[in-house]
């Protein structure tokens, strides 16, 4: 198990640090669905005591059950439930349908010129094959249309259940399909450039739909990194939680 991760910031906590570190890692994969956790090498490797690390994982399994913990046996990181993702993509869908529909009317031109620049840059790095970088302009342009219509708030308080959202498209950004989505991108910038909610609408309803057309793709090509009863009737051989060789 071996963590990738930043210097801590200045004047950043142990526990904030290690909370930032273990999200990271599992949102990107690096910490794979089912794999088990050890808190004395987190800690040494992050170079902070157990206590910190140890609240970190606290947190996250309460405010997004990503965590697992079994009591006297040890901790894992949760394999990929559908039935939350769908969950999850239900409520981003309703927040950012509206969303949208306020950017239409509270863009500005500085405000669309940042948004065409960053569509830019995924497809820049898209074709670099660079998805982490493309996966992070991604993110940066949905935060963004909370920031214009001034909901950085409701941005942060739902960023705790979408990790689970967001194991799936790391998945996604995979395959060829991610470029499906940076089209997407680019049309949902055209309809609040032409003050257009309803295309808006129209169009985030497709592209956050795009997982459920993926999701049969995703489950045979990894079948280990999803929950066995939704694995086991596919004719697909389901390790048990944990046995990720990368932790």
């Amino acid at each position: 198990m071996t963590l990738v991760f930043e210097p801590r910031r200045k004047g950043e906590n142990a526990r904030d640090y290690a909370y930032a570190v273990l999200r990271e890692n599992i949102a990107n994969l690096n910490l794979e669905p089912g794999c088990t956790l050890n808190d004395v090498v987190i800690a040494e490797q992050l170079g902070v005591s157990r206590t910190p690390v140890r609240e970190a994982l606290n947190q996250l399994k309460s405010e997004s059950e990503i965590i697992e913990v079994y009591p006297q046996r040890c901790i894992k990181v949760a394999l990929i439930d559908t039935e939350i993702i769908q969950e999850v993509r239900l409520m981003r869908l309703l927040i950012e349908k509206d969303i949208l529909r306020r950017c239409c009317d509270m863009a500005t031109e500085k405000d669309l010129l940042w948004m065409e620049e960053n569509v830019d840059l995924q497809r820049f790095h898209y074709g670099r094959r660079d998805m982490e970088k493309a996966l992070e302009k991604d993110n940066e342009l949905h935060r963004y249309f909370y920031s214009i219509t001034g909901c950085d708030y409701i941005y942060r308080s739902t960023r705790g259940p979408m990790i689970h959202y967001d194991r799936v498209r790391v998945l996604e950004t995979f395959y060829d399909s991610y470029l499906d989505s940076i089209d997407d991108h680019e049309e949902i910038i055209g309809a609040i450039r032409e003050k257009d909610p309803e295309h808006a609408e129209k169009l985030i309803t497709l592209h956050l739909g795009r997982w459920v057309a993926n999701e049969q793709k995703l489950r045979i090509a990894y079948p280990q990194y999803f929950r066995k009863e939704e694995t086991e009737n596919e004719g697909s051989e389901s390790n048990e939680a944990g046995g990720s060789s990368r932790c």
